[in-house]
């Protein structure tokens, strides 16, 4: 029996069955919709469009529709940008300003701290400059490259939430002192470079999440928390601790 009659005797798609938007966009190798696209209502639908609002999202028909404005802020030209999630801009007088980019700081949810390192204190490209306490655990924050701590973003204090705001504006982390050595042999990505390697962890998050949520049976309805409330995010529909290892494990 050759394979063009395997395929017409079992269809990718059962008869009476609908491909989810998801999966006629492309972003899914295969999934089903058991809700009459009622898509509104719809946990995975929900998840994707929650985690993922940096992406062109697909209407009912599987034809991408261009993201809500200020939903996530882009990259910045004129910053550089660590293979960890992490930008650098350049101040003049031999300053630079550290932050997370868009997209991991989505992934942040709702952060409950910031542990920012002290004035002064000398820190090394590679190893940990910061920590972002989220539900879950705290994850750390690798410097982009070698500098002395000039100043830090003391309003995080009271707001740690403004990294997912304005991750690139008010929710900057510290001001480094550096050196122009240092600053070029840290191989840091352009703006192209950056939105490719970034662009991958986002799908790679996205394939993780969603193997979890077909693992966990979240596909079935959705989920109330305690109380009859309903979950309002990723982290809440998969639990705090395995969003966090999905998050540590594409973002740190």
């Amino acid at each position: 029996m050759g394979e063009s009659t395997d395929r017409k005797k079992f269809p990718l798609v059962p008869p009476q069955e609908s491909r989810c938007v998801w999966m006629t966009a492309g972003i899914l190798s295969y999934q089903l919709c058991d809700r009459e696209f009622d898509c509104e209502h719809c946990p995975l639908d929900r998840a994707l469009r929650t985690g993922f609002t940096g992406r062109s999202l697909p209407d009912k028909d599987g034809n991408p529709v261009e993201r809500e404005a200020g939903k996530k802020a882009g990259l910045r030209a004129g910053c550089l940008y660590g293979r960890n999630h992490v930008w650098v801009r350049a101040l003049g007088n031999n300053s630079a300003r550290v932050g997370v980019e868009p997209s991991f700081a989505a992934a942040l949810v709702s952060p409950r701290a910031v542990v920012l390192p002290s004035i002064g204190e000398r820190v090394h490209q590679g190893r940990v400059c910061a920590w972002i306490v989220i539900e879950g655990g705290t994850l750390p924050i690798l410097a982009p490259l070698d500098g002395e701590v000039r100043s830090t973003n003391a309003a995080l204090g009271g707001n740690p939430y403004a990294i997912c705001e304005a991750p690139m504006g008010d929710g900057w982390l510290s001001d480094l002192s550096i050196d122009k050595e240092s600053l070029e042999r840290a191989g840091l990505l352009e703006l192209q470079g950056a939105e490719e390697v970034y662009s991958a962890d986002e799908s790679r998050f996205q394939s993780l999440i969603v193997a979890e949520l077909s693992k966990e049976g979240e596909m079935a309805g959705t989920t109330l928390a305690d109380g009859g409330q309903p979950l309002q995010n990723v982290s809440s529909m998969l639990g705090a601790k395995k969003y966090f290892r999905l998050v540590r494990t594409v973002f740190t």
